[in-house]
C-alpha cells in the first residue's frame, strides 16, 4: 500500500490526501468480510434480514475492490512524484525507492505475522520493483503495458483454468486451500497469539496459491496507470490546472461504470449468467469485471477533484485528509483494532454480526481513526509508522514533532 509512502507535509496535495483518505475507508469496509472471520464460514445463528441485504449490495457495487483499484493507482502516482521531486532537487531517487520498498515488505512481513495474514503491503513491495523496468519509457508505453499487465494474467487464468490450478497445487498440493482455510479458522477462535503467529505466515501462501500466476502482474499494471498520472502532473495545485481530464475521469468513468455495474446488478439477481455460457461467458464477465473497477475508480477520482474545487466542498471532504496523511498508520491500526475484536486472543467476536453491523463497525472504526488523525497531525509532522519508515528510508531519523508557531524552521528544512 504505499501510497503509504510519507510526504513531507508542505510538499502535500489536499486532493492526494482527500483520495487516500477516500480509499482506506473502502479498504477498511472491504476487508471487515477478511477481519471478522465471515470468509471462514463463521456465521451468526441468525439469517440476515433486509438491512444486512441493502448492506451487502452496497459493498458490492460501490466499494468492493474500488478501493483497492484507487490505492494501487496512487501508488504508482506517488512513484512518478518522487521520481520529479528527486529531477527537481537533483537528488538521487534509485536508492531511496528501493529501500522504501524493502522497508516496506519489513512492514508487511511484521503486519502479516503479529496482526492479520490478509496485509497487502508486502506484495506492493514486491510489484513496486517493476515500476523501475519504466523509469525511460513513455507514457503510451506505460498504458499499453499497463493495460497488457492487468488483463493478459487474468485472460490465461480463465482461458486455461488448470494452469492456476498447477500452480495452485505446486504452492499447497491437492487440496490445500481447504485445510488451510480449516486451520486459519479455528487458530482465528482458539489459537494464542503465538501459533496464531505462526498460522498467519503459513496461510498468506495458502491464500496467495491462487494468486501467483496474475496478481503481481495485476497490481503492477494499476500501477502504472497511475504512473501515467503522477508523470503528467495531473494534480498540480490540486489538479486546477488539468480539469478538463478530470471531467473526463467523471464523465466516461461514470458512464462505463454505469454500464458494467448494471452487468453484475443483473448477474446479482440472476437475470443473466455470464459464468454459464462457458469460456467465452468466463471472459466476458472477467473484462466487464475489470473494466468496471477501472471506470469507477476513474469516476471517483474525477468527482472528488472536482468538487474540492469548490471551497464547501474542500471543507467538507477535508476532513478525510489527515487519515490521508498517515495512511499506513491508519491501516495497520485497523488491523490491531478488528483482530482484537474478532480474533480469540482478543473478544473473540468473529462469526457474530451480518453485514450490516460490520457495515457498522468499519465506519465507526475509521471515523475514530480520523479524529484520532486530526488530534496527533496538530502536534506532529508524521503518522508513528510513517516516521519509521522515513528514518528507514533517509538513513536518519526525521524530527518528528512540529515546530512552534513562530519557531524555528530549521528542522523543517533539514527533513
Amino acid at each position: 500500500m504505499s501510497e503509504l509512502a510519507p510526504v513531507p507535509p508542505r510538499e502535500r496535495l489536499l486532493s492526494l490526501d482527500v483520495l487516500r483518505g477516500f480509499a482506506l475507508c473502502g479498504v477498511m469496509i472491504g476487508n471487515m468480510v477478511l477481519l471478522s472471520g465471515t470468509w471462514a464460514r463463521l456465521q451468526p445463528d441468525s439469517a440476515p434480514g433486509t438491512v444486512d441485504e441493502v448492506a451487502s449490495w452496497f459493498k458490492a457495487l460501490v466499494v468492493e475492490s474500488k478501493a483497492q483499484t484507487l490505492l494501487t493507482w496512487l501508488f504508482g502516482f506517488g512513484f512518478a512524484a518522487q521520481l520529479l521531486r528527486a529531477q527537481a532537487r537533483g537528488e538521487p531517487v534509485m536508492g531511496h525507492y528501493v529501500r522504501r520498498l524493502l522497508a516496506l515488505f519489513v512492514f508487511g512481513f511484521l503486519h502479516v505475522t503479529l496482526l492479520w495474514w490478509g496485509d497487502v503491503t508486502w506484495t506492493y513491495a514486491v510489484s513496486g520493483f517493476g515500476l523501475l523496468a519504466f523509469v525511460h519509457a513513455s507514457n503510451r508505453t506505460r498504458l499499453w503495458a499497463g493495460l497488457a499487465l492487468i488483463f493478459v494474467p487474468l485472460l490465461v487464468m480463465r482461458i486455461f483454468p488448470e494452469v492456476q490450478g498447477a500452480i495452485a497445487d505446486a504452492t499447497v498440493g491437492h487440496g490445500g486451500m481447504r485445510a488451510g482455510t480449516a486451520r486459519m479458522r479455528d487458530a482465528l477462535v482458539h489459537a494464542d497469539k503465538l501459533s496464531l503467529t505462526w498460522e498467519h505466515l503459513r496461510y498468506v501462501f495458502v491464500w496467495c496459491s491462487f494468486l501467483w500466476g496474475w496478481y503481481f502482474f495485476w497490481t503492477l499494471g494499476r500501477f502504472l496507470l497511475g504512473y501515467i498520472a503522477g508523470q503528467a502532473r495531473w494534480f498540480d495545485d490540486d489538479g486546477a490546472g488539468h480539469l478538463p481530464v478530470f471531467r473526463r475521469l467523471a464523465l466516461w468513468g461514470g458512464a462505463v461504470g454505469a454500464l458494467t455495474t448494471t452487468v453484475e446488478v443483473l448477474e446479482r439477481l440472476a437475470v443473466i449468467d455470464l459464468r454459464a455460457q462457458g469460456t467465452g461467458g468466463e471472459v466476458a464477465a472477467m473484462f466487464s469485471s475489470e473494466i468496471g473497477l477501472l471506470a469507477m475508480t476513474s469516476f471517483y477520482v474525477g468527482v472528488v477533484v472536482l468538487l474540492l474545487q469548490h471551497r464547501p466542498w474542500r471543507r467538507v471532504l477535508g476532513v478525510l485528509a489527515p487519515a490521508g496523511r498517515m495512511p499506513l498508520t491508519v491501516y495497520v491500526t485497523q488491523s490491531l483494532v478488528a483482530t482484537f475484536l474478532f480474533y480469540g486472543w482478543g473478544l473473540g467476536l468473529a462469526g457474530r454480526f451480518h453485514t450490516a453491523a460490520l457495515l457498522g463497525i468499519s465506519v465507526a472504526i475509521f471515523t475514530v481513526e480520523v479524529v484520532l488523525c486530526h488530534l496527533w497531525l496538530r502536534s506532529f509532522r508524521f503518522g508513528p509508522l510513517e516516521w519509521l519508515w522515513r528514518w528507514a528510508v533517509y538513513l536518519h531519523r526525521p524530527p518528528m514533532r512540529r515546530a512552534p508557531v513562530g519557531g524555528s524552521t530549521a528542522g523543517a528544512r533539514a527533513a
